[in-house]
């Protein structure tokens, strides 16, 4: 019987993985804070998804949502659909979004500010951030400093860019493509993933009752 190095052995099993493995599904999740939509769909749908399914899915999560960009000349402001504490909490996520890559990290934490509701402030996003061993000192200095704006920048720009553009907050996309019913969320990234490495929960899914939450309205102040 022929004999073959462990070397041989592995890259064989590296081969068969990548054959059974396919692109990511990119799943695009437009969110702002104080929007008790965008703090449901965090902790149910979303995190149910990352826990159970999340190594066939890209997850970008995008702190923009239904603020307004207001251009005093070569001044930049943002107007928030929750006021000035949106703006704040907004930013941070997208702070913490650029020193952290790792999704294992970042996610976490919008879960734990996300279950503070309307409640969000700097104190309990400093505490989550402590909960997820995320540097403070970096993030806040971030918020409040040039690249913070430019982050928020960027996050405009990409939510402008959708198409259809977004007409509420949580706006969900798969693969581009608009979710309506972010309870088949689940069940579309199974389908849309095209392995033959299907995470088992994909073959357990079951139907979902419709139970649609509370999207913040755009041009609605405050919703």
């Amino acid at each position: 019987m022929a004999k073959f190095s462990p070397a041989f052995v592995a890259a064989v099993f590296a081969c068969l993985a990548t054959a059974n493995a396919a692109e990511k599904v990119k799943v695009g999740f437009y969110s702002e804070a104080l929007c008790p939509g965008c703090d449901q769909l965090a902790e149910t749908t979303m995190n149910k998804a990352v826990r159970e399914i999340g190594d066939i899915f890209e997850l970008d999560f995008v702190p923009w949502g239904n603020a307004k960009l207001v251009k005093h000349g070569s001044h930049v402001q943002f107007d928030c659909q929750h006021g000035p504490t949106e703006c704040i909490m907004n930013t941070i996520e997208a702070c913490i979004l650029h020193y952290n890559t790792d999704r294992s990290v970042w996610w976490p934490y919008v879960v734990c500010t996300e279950a503070h509701g309307y409640s969000q402030t700097i104190n309990t996003a400093k505490e989550c951030a402590a909960q997820n061993n995320i540097t403070w000192d970096e993030v806040y200095e971030c918020h409040g400093n040039q690249l913070g704006v430019d982050l928020e920048l960027a996050a405009h720009n990409k939510t402008a860019s959708l198409n259809p553009p977004h007409t509420y907050t949580p706006w969900v996309t798969v693969n581009g493509k608009h979710l309506e019913n972010t309870n088949d969320l689940l069940t579309i990234i199974c389908k849309e993933y095209e392995g033959s490495d299907k995470p088992p929960a994909c073959s357990q899914l079951h139907a979902v009752e419709d139970t649609r939450i509370q999207v913040c309205r755009r041009d609605v102040v405050g919703n």
